[in-house]
Order: structure tokens, then C-alpha cells, then sequence
């Protein structure tokens, strides 16, 4: 017969392998973050840029709209298919998901909705229809771990929203 301090040995070495850190629900990603007056005058026209990280395409007027996940809107000219034309960028920080309906994009901004007037879509103006605020929860850390203190809403710049995430 074994002595049953080993029994009692081995459960606690099966124990203390599950013990986690409190580091270990924190995320190793860094919170980008804008103020909220910087967030309300963010979506805006650029000029081309290369597609990184293409996520979901829309078909509009003769052009052909792939969201960047957490940047915005690629705006591609259509109208000769042999020969698309990368014609700008709508910038969205934050922005993860859109839809278009008849001539409207429909994109979250970070915590808000916007919808942007997709009428003049060839030229190189936005014009943001309408803008809901605070509809939507901020986003969370790509690892979905929790935010450290330093970055809650009581420890951070009063007005500031994430916008996204850098490692």
C-alpha cells in the first residue's frame, strides 16, 4: 500500500497546472484610440491605397466596394472590366462590418453607425448622411482577452473611443 501523502501529492500537482496568472486574461494587444470629435470628422476620401487585409466585396454602379477590416472602404471603378480602377479609399476607423442599400454604405464607426451617401461615389468627396452614436459595444482585443486597467474608460482620456488594435 502507498502512503497516501503521494495521492495527495498528485493531486495537487494536477491542480497547480491549472492555476492561471492574472496576466494571463489580460490581452498583449495596445488600444488605438481617437477622441470623439476626431471620430465624428474620420470618415473621409483618400487616394488609392493597397488592399491589405480584403474582406467583403459589394457591387455599386459600375463599381466594386471591398472592405478593409478595421480601416474602411477600397472604391474600385468597374465601369471597363478587363481594366478595374483603384480609385480611392474611404477611411472608417474602426469599422469592421458594412452594408449598401440603394445608394447608401452602412458602416460602423468604431461605437457608431454612419451611413454615407454613395450617390457621387466616382468623385472624391463623402458626405456622411447620418451618424448614430454609441450603438455599438467598443471592440474588444483580437484575442478577446480583457482590457488592462490602464486603458478602461475611468483610466483613459476622457471622450476617447478604440478604434482598433496594434500588438
Amino acid at each position: 500500500m502507498k502512503p497516501p501523502y503521494l495521492l495527495l501529492y498528485a493531486v495537487l500537482l494536477c491542480f497547480t497546472s491549472c492555476i492561471r496568472k492574472s496576466s494571463d486574461y489580460q490581452t498583449t494587444y495596445y488600444p488605438v484610440m481617437m477622441t470623439r470629435e476626431a471620430l465624428e470628422k474620420s470618415v473621409s476620401f483618400h487616394p488609392a491605397a493597397p488592399i491589405d487585409t480584403p474582406s467583403k466585396v459589394y457591387y455599386q454602379s459600375n463599381y466594386i466596394l471591398i472592405l478593409q477590416q478595421g480601416k474602411g472602404v477600397h472604391v474600385i471603378d468597374n465601369s471597363t472590366p478587363s481594366r478595374p480602377v483603384n480609385r480611392g479609399y474611404i477611411s472608417i476607423p474602426g469599422c469592421l462590418d458594412v452594408a449598401i442599400k440603394d445608394n447608401t454604405l452602412y458602416a460602423n464607426n468604431a461605437v457608431d453607425i454612419v451611413a454615407i451617401d454613395l450617390s457621387n461615389i466616382g468623385s472624391s468627396t463623402v458626405t456622411v448622411a447620418k451618424r448614430v452614436k454609441n450603438i455599438f459595444n467598443e471592440m474588444s482585443s483580437p484575442d478577446e482577452k480583457s482590457l488592462p486597467d490602464e486603458f478602461s474608460v475611468a483610466n483613459r482620456p476622457p471622450n476617447s473611443v478604440i478604434v482598433g488594435w496594434e500588438k
